[in-house]
């Protein structure tokens, strides 16, 4: 498909975050984290725990309670299992997510995956949400270096044959401005949410958004998302 008016040209490939940006994911994450903190006699409120969302579970953890980093790993390998066991099944899609996805794939757009959950549950959401097949790379933490690290960005380009020129980044926290940001990708989507439009530009966005379907009106141009 060639891009309608008014969409972004020379783009060959769309690299997603996933939690907040794709799956609605955040409140989910929040309880599970709120959950594991409490077994290890830590309270935070799940609203406490949202707006740290992005960064690697362990950093939250010291950050949030100010814990050694043996007392961060355990609280976080307890939020993983309680996580992967039930709250994970419980979490639905972004509103548009699927449709977005769809009129990506038309119009010939790779896509990828560039999140900092660990490469296990990176394919579990990925798979639960049934878009394996529809992601050519689905990159976690395990896999390099994580974002805000441009690097998280770049293996990615690599695995795919292309430049940072040919991409563009979707996400919704510092840590995918920042990243899509410093690997020179050709355009940085913000969501406005957990994060609002003056911080995601301040940390790299060109573009802010509300919506999966603002993205797509961004990428292919308004004529394709009616």
């Amino acid at each position: 498909m060639t891009p309608a008016a008014g969409a972004v040209e020379g783009v060959k490939a769309v690299l997603f975050d996933l939690d907040g940006t794709l799956v609605d994911s955040l409140p989910t994450i929040a309880d599970a984290m709120a959950e594991a903190a409490q077994m290890h006699g830590l309270d935070a409120e799940p609203e406490a725990i949202i707006p740290l969302i992005g960064a690697p579970m362990q950093i939250l953890v010291e950050e949030l309670f100010g814990v050694s980093v043996d007392i961060a790993n355990a609280v976080n390998e307890d939020y993983l299992r309680l996580y992967h066991s039930s709250y994970i099944l419980t979490t639905p899609p972004h509103a548009g997510a699927n449709e977005l996805i769809d009129a990506l794939d038309d119009a010939g757009l790779r896509l990828a995956i560039v999140t900092n959950k660990r490469d296990e549950g990176a394919r579990l959401m990925t798979h639960i949400m049934g878009w394996l097949d529809r992601f050519e790379v689905v990159h976690g933490r395990d896999s390099g270096a994580p974002k805000p690290d441009p690097e998280a960005a770049l293996a990615v380009l690599r695995k795919m044959n292309l430049a940072p020129a040919e991409a563009a980044f979707v996400g919704d926290t510092e840590f995918d401005m920042n990243c899509g940001r410093d690997a020179g990708l050709a355009v940085v989507i913000g969501i406005a949410g957990s994060r609002d439009e003056e911080r995601l530009r301040a940390e790299g966005a060109t573009h802010v958004v509300r919506s999966l379907e603002e993205v797509g009106t961004v990428l292919l141009g308004a004529e394709v998302m009616r």
